[in-house]
This record gives structure tokens, sequence and C-alpha cells, in this order.
């Protein structure tokens, strides 16, 4: 068992050393607890994301374990490369699924209650491992990303899985509707352009199809609003697993909505204090069990 707070986990995986770190809350119950997967983004590491979105802070005010795997040279291989090799190799979703597993067996995780959240490469990365892990995963969140193209037209999720998605329309390095980055500070960051992922549209309108949500289409959502920029489009199902929940934010950029620290706005553009994004995530997710 590994003690409370933040410890460094060593981890080898097809030879190589890829540790990762486990946040365990300071009041640990009796009960078996929630794990979160929680993926960073293209050019950040585990640590500096954690900070970006405060869940380090939340699992101990809420009681989940969080995992925060590392990408190699900060990429998650999200399945968007045109190149054969790397669509195998590194093969992140056997990595994230060996960091599931050693941190099962490192505490005491509800197999019930694993969760994944990312941003960016790292939300592309959760739309891939989800398709791939269903059986695993009680439900999913994503900020500011969606899937790779070749992803969404191949794969689909072996059961129902219940996902949220926060995405700003004025997002250049992800655009909402799809493609390749665009714009000047997008190509300067990110100087070698992954291949295209899916609009936010068409991923909303894959996850209706796949989890079997009521009306089966995009004008079947019921449609709120958090004035003054945030739409929400929900759809349900025959069970809560089917939950589909996309929110648009109208001129956000590349940003994590709510979070203390501020990206530049003049390279990705405006952040949303709107909604929280960290306590609305976790909300969703804690609202679901496998």
């Amino acid at each position: 068992m590994v003690p409370t707070g933040r410890t460094s986990i060593p981890l080898v995986h097809d030879g190589r050393d890829r540790p990762y770190l486990l946040h365990v809350p300071d009041a640990r119950s009796r009960d078996r607890l929630p794990l979160l997967l929680e993926l960073h983004g293209r050019g950040i590491d585990a640590t500096r994301f954690d900070q970006l979105t405060g869940f380090g802070s939340l699992a101990d005010a809420e009681g989940f374990a969080l995992a925060m795997p590392s990408a190699l040279a900060e990429l998650w291989n999200d399945g968007r490369s045109h190149s054969p090799k790397w669509s195998r190799e590194p093969d992140d979703v056997g990595y994230l699924t060996a960091v599931i597993d050693d941190a099962c067996a490192r505490t005491a995780i509800d197999p019930g209650r694993i969760y994944v959240v990312g941003m960016s490469n790292g939300a592309v990365m959760a739309g891939r491992l989800v398709c791939a892990l269903a059986e695993r995963i009680a439900a999913v969140a994503q900020v500011a990303g969606t899937a790779g193209v070749g992803i969404a037209a191949r794969f689909r999720p072996s059961r129902p899985l219940p996902i949220l998605n926060i995405h700003g329309t004025a997002d250049r390095f992800a655009p909402y509707e799809g493609g390749i980055r665009h714009g000047l500070g997008a190509r300067i960051v990110l100087r070698h352009a992954a291949g295209p992922m899916v609009g936010v549209d068409e991923w909303a309108r894959f996850w209706v199809s796949a989890n079997g949500a009521y009306g089966g289409a995009l004008d079947g959502a019921q449609v709120g609003a958090l004035p003054p920029d945030t739409t929400i489009r929900t759809w349900s199902g025959p069970s809560r697993d089917s939950d589909v929940v996309f929110y648009r934010v109208e001129g956000g950029g590349h940003t994590w909505p709510g979070s203390r620290i501020t990206l530049p706005a003049f390279m990705f553009g405006r952040t949303s204090r709107t909604l929280d994004a960290t306590r609305l995530i976790w909300e969703f997710l804690a609202a679901h069990k496998r």
C-alpha cells in the first residue's frame, strides 16, 4: 500500500521506464477509492498539468485517488499520426492499462469507479483509450479535444460509456470543427502537426450513436445555457451509462475553464470563467459507476 499524499511510482512498460505519480487522499475511508486517470496535454508534464486543473487538491477534498501518467517526450500516441509504426509505438493504450492495474494493486481501488480525464493531446488520448478499454472505464471527460479521425472511423466502445466534453469555439490548437491546428501561434507551438481530429459535433454524434442515447441524432439533445458564453447539450438513454454531455464555450480558446492559472491569451485564447471545469467534471464522473 502506498502512503497518503503524492508518490512517484516506478513502472516499466515495453522495456521502457515509464513512472507515474499516484496521489492518495489524506482522509482515506474504509471504502475502496475511486481512481481518476489524469492525462496531460502535449508539451506539459503531469505535475504542471495538475497545477492547471487542480485535481490533486480536489482529490483530498472529495476522497479519490489520482494517477498522473507521463507520455514519452510529453506526447501521447493518440492515434492521429499517419505513420503505421507510430500508430503502434509507443503502446500508450497498453501503458495506461498498466498504470490502472498497478494503481489498483497498490491501493484499495473500486474497480467500478475508474475514470479518465484529459486535455488537448491528453483528451484525444482519452478518446482512444476509452474506445479500446470501455470495459474498465466508468466514465470519461475531455477538454479541448475529441479523437483522431482514424480512431473514430475504425473503433467503437464495447459498451455505452458516459462522456462529458468541454470545447471552445475559438480553439486554434484543436479546432471545434475538426481538422488540424491553425493560426500562427498554434503552428509555432506545435511545430510538427498531428493528423486530423474529428469535429465536436461529429464526436457528439459518435457517442449518441454508440451509447444508444434517445433521439439518436444531434437534434435530439436537451439544450441548456450558462450565460454569458456556454451552451450545454445533453443526451440521455436507457441507463445512466448512455449519458452524453457536451459544453460549447463561445469564444473559448485552448484553455481549462475556471483554472486559477491563466494561459497567455495571445497564444491560447480566452479562458472562460463561466464554469469551473475541474469541479464540474468530477461531479459528472462521480455520478457514474460501472
